[in-house]
């Protein structure tokens, strides 16, 4: 966040503690005495963790006697790994290294108050806008298919989690013809299904318990999984007020997320009232990326159209003309706030 100032002609950082950078001092510890030591700390927890994976596959019966967290990371994975169904599209089927990346824009306020009109929120419209394109691209290619599986970060941020908690989720999500508004019930729906039972399951403690497995199987089961997934979407929170970067203005921030084995990633993220998205395409799996992109803008604005007319523009004109300086002022106030 160095590199990012809340104003145009903000005031430089303070210098560095010189003693951030004195030099370490000399370990007393013998080459061989480390070598040593750090083999057994990485033996002994996947040591201690088969142990407890024996013992459970000798007695299922003690799965309801584990912790709460520890039994949602266990029945988690167990999830995870069992879901091998193979990747929906009829036409996304090869993989390669051959990336393109395209960007799109949508209007952050249409879109929310178009989200909340509809019953749910803004990542449920983000995902709905990503499988209608998907669902319009394959038909438009003669292709038809009902339904793809998409995986998706739900956050899991609570009291007690801290600032970043999350897990991934993949889900089926209907592609077929099918009215806007009656996709985004069916995702809504799914997304809430998933959020709920992703609850105890965030991905720091999957990710903890992946660690404890050989590099070989992690890389199988990786392979694996991947090819179940058509597409990825992602959605992060940005900064809802203008950003500067040495007294330049932060015009527009487009996010690109990885691929890992999909089709196509899209990710967005708002920023000063718009929400700016990156998308990244393996262009062997999606022969026509600059379409897709398209398609992707098409459902986008069908579902702004759902915004509620007199939601944003009359408020704040009966308002008066300083309610965007007003709530711009307590933007810029929150956001010094966080970032302390």
């Amino acid at each position: 966040m160095q590199f990012l100032d809340l104003e145009r002609d903000a005031n430089p950082p303070p210098p560095l503690d010189p003693s951030m950078f004195s030099e370490p001092e000399p370990s007393t510890t013998s080459a061989s005495d480390l070598l040593n030591s750090s083999f057994q700390d990485v033996m002994r927890a996947p040591l201690g963790a088969l142990r407890q994976v024996r013992e459970l596959l000798q007695d299922p019966t003690q799965l309801p006697a584990l912790g709460t967290q520890a039994a949602a990371t266990v029945r988690g994975l167990l999830n995870e790994l069992n879901s091998v169904d193979p990747a929906r599209s009829p036409l996304w089927t090869q993989r390669s290294l051959q990336r393109q990346t395209e960007t799109l824009r949508a209007p952050y306020r249409a879109m929310m108050d178009a989200s909340r009109a509809l019953g749910g929120k803004l990542n449920t419209a983000f995902l709905t806008a990503a499988a209608d394109a998907a669902g319009n691209y394959h038909r438009k290619l003669g292709s038809p298919v009902e339904s793809l599986r998409t995986s998706m970060a739900i956050s899991t941020r609570n009291e007690d989690s801290g600032a970043n908690a999350f897990t991934l989720v993949r889900m089926l999500v209907p592609t077929g013809d099918m009215p806007i508004t009656e996709r985004f019930a069916a995702i809504n729906e799914l997304v809430n299904s998933a959020r709920e039972g992703s609850k105890n399951a965030q991905l720091d403690t999957l990710a903890t318990a992946s660690s404890l497995l050989p590099t070989s199987v992690l890389t199988r089961i990786a392979r694996t999984q991947s090819q179940t997934v058509d597409f990825a979407t992602s959605n992060v929170r940005g900064a809802g007020i203008p950003l500067y970067i040495s007294g330049a203005l932060v015009l527009e921030n487009y996010p690109l997320g990885p691929l890992g084995g999909v089709a196509f990633n899209l990710t967005m993220l708002s920023y000063n009232g718009s929400l700016d998205m990156g998308l990244n395409v393996d262009s062997e799996a999606v022969a026509y990326p600059v379409l897709l992109k398209q398609c992707i803008e098409q459902s986008m604005q069908q579902l702004a159209s759902y915004a509620p007319k007199t939601s944003a523009t009359s408020q704040e004109q009966a308002r008066g003309d300083n309610a965007p300086k007003k709530r711009r002022r307590f933007r810029l106030a929150w956001w010094k706030k966080r970032s302390q």
